[in-house]
């Protein structure tokens, strides 16, 4: 495990006279890495625990530009969890990393600090892990997901929860499709998602649900995990650019409003990261 701690600039006023660092900047990042092994020290586990010397820049970029120099299998993060006008003017670091890193990303929320999962049951080697909720398209990204989360099951004996959400939006209703009978199709959908679903876990031997819910996709899977469920796993196309600012992402969407930590799965992970 690396600690790195990052000063975003991005965030700092202009300077001015009145503004001027009192302290040089060498001297903060002593006082930085001096915190950061502090943290070390008190949070000491089985694994070694290194600290990575402080970073000046954008902070999701240096974030990300250290997990490819690290080669590293995961990235941890808080977010704040801001929304409207916050999060407009602040933006989140959180979901930057989610879109742009080159391995998964497990990211809980702020007020979530003393998460302890499962109502407080642990692990000599952690917390315990008893609900995993999986929203799968049928995508093979979101079967990036699903094997992910299958892994997680096996190791902590936990249930899957595997949820299809049909956005009747998204179906091609209209003048041009008024002979369709409406509730048929979503009807014969709901029923195709849930073989589909059923199929995915034959012969895992993992506990799990299935379930199919209509409405908009990432409020209902935010929903979904309720108060209940203890990780939700979920993948990410990496959409960047123009895509991303008119498609939008889902992914982001369950980090910035999910009541329970969430790890997102790029679908561009390296192959050797997914577990069988």
């Amino acid at each position: 495990m690396y600690l790195l701690h990052v000063v975003d600039t991005t965030q700092l006023p202009p300077p001015t006279l009145m503004t001027l660092p009192l302290v040089p900047q060498a001297e903060l990042n002593r006082r930085f890495m001096k915190r950061l092994q502090a943290i070390a020290s008190k949070y000491r586990t089985t694994g070694k625990v290194s600290v990575l010397n402080p970073l000046e820049g954008r902070a999701y970029e240096e974030i990300c530009a250290a997990a490819r120099r690290l080669n590293a299998d995961l990235i941890v993060v808080a977010t704040h969890g801001y929304t409207g006008y916050k999060r407009t003017f602040l933006g989140s670091t959180a979901e930057r990393i989610v879109q742009h890193s080159p391995c998964p990303v497990l990211v809980v929320r702020q007020h979530l600090a003393n998460w302890n999962g499962s109502n407080g049951r642990r692990t000599r080697t952690g917390f315990h892990l008893a609900r995993i909720l999986v929203p799968t398209d049928f995508s093979e990204c979101s079967r990036i997901a699903f094997t992910h989360a299958s892994g997680l099951a096996r190791d902590f004996k936990a249930e899957l929860r595997l949820v299809h959400v049909i956005n009747p939006h998204a179906y091609p209703f209209g003048d041009k499709y008024t002979a369709l009978d409406q509730s048929q199709l979503m009807g014969e959908a709901a029923d195709a998602a849930q073989k589909q679903m059923r199929s995915m876990v034959a012969r895992s031997n993992l506990r799990y649900s299935a379930r199919v819910i209509h409405g908009p996709t990432a409020t209902e899977i935010c929903n979904a995990a309720n108060h209940d469920v203890d990780l939700i796993v979920i993948s990410t196309h990496g959409r960047t650019g123009l895509g991303h600012l008119l498609i939008g992402s889902v992914a982001e969407h369950v980090v910035r409003y999910a009541h329970c930590p969430v790890l997102v799965i790029p679908a561009r992970a390296r192959p050797e990261k997914v577990r069988n």
